[in-house]
């Protein structure tokens, strides 16, 4: 009786492996890189909580951000607003009283993303809203002298910008790749 059960339960389960659908999810193959495939034009802000003489210049750390992804094709916009793509860099640090300084930078995407509400006291059930979603694509901590450390923070924010141009672009091609009805739907929608 013992081999029966085994047997039928193992059939059924083996028969619904072999049922399932073998195509990729968008949800769970892609990640938040599936979200970040279309972002394309970007506002650029920053926090300059660097004190001492460390950052003489914090307004360079947009620059050298913008400077990157111009350069890689995307359009920066002068206008904040709650539904554009925000890229929003935090420096903090300070001087050590030796000549050396200590920062921390950090670099994230936030973008407005359309999600059901599953469960709420106060909406009707099927409810929609929009959430902010962060995409942190740099962080690094620099030590060192002050007079190179200008330099230094720009160079890491560069970098910051050629990865988040390297996830976009890897983004877009699995998107293409697995799935390439969203993207000539995207493209019939910009069109328009």
């Amino acid at each position: 009786m013992k081999c029966v059960v085994v047997f039928v339960l193992a059939f059924t389960m083996l028969t619904g492996l072999a049922e399932a659908d073998e195509a990729p999810s968008l949800l769970f193959s892609g990640g938040i890189q599936s979200l970040i495939w279309n972002r394309d034009n970007f506002y650029i802000d920053y926090s300059d909580q660097v004190t001492d003489g460390c950052l003489p210049q914090p307004a360079r750390m947009k620059d050298s951000i913008e400077l990157v992804l111009r350069q890689n094709g995307f359009s920066i916009s002068s206008e904040d607003s709650i539904f554009k793509n925000k890229i929003f860099i935090t420096a903090l640090g300070y001087g050590t009283g030796t000549g050396a300084c200590l920062i921390t930078v950090n670099a994230k995407l936030l973008f407005m993303a359309h999600v059901s509400v599953p469960f709420s006291k106060n909406l009707k059930d099927e409810s929609h809203t929009f959430i902010t979603v962060p995409y942190e694509f740099g962080d690094v901590i620099l030590s060192g002298n002050k007079s190179s450390m200008q330099r230094r923070v720009e160079t890491s924010i560069k970098g910051f910008g050629e990865k988040l141009y390297l996830d976009i672009s890897r983004s877009k091609d699995e998107i293409s790749e697995k799935f390439p009805d969203i993207l000539q739907h995207y493209n019939s929608q910009s069109e328009n």
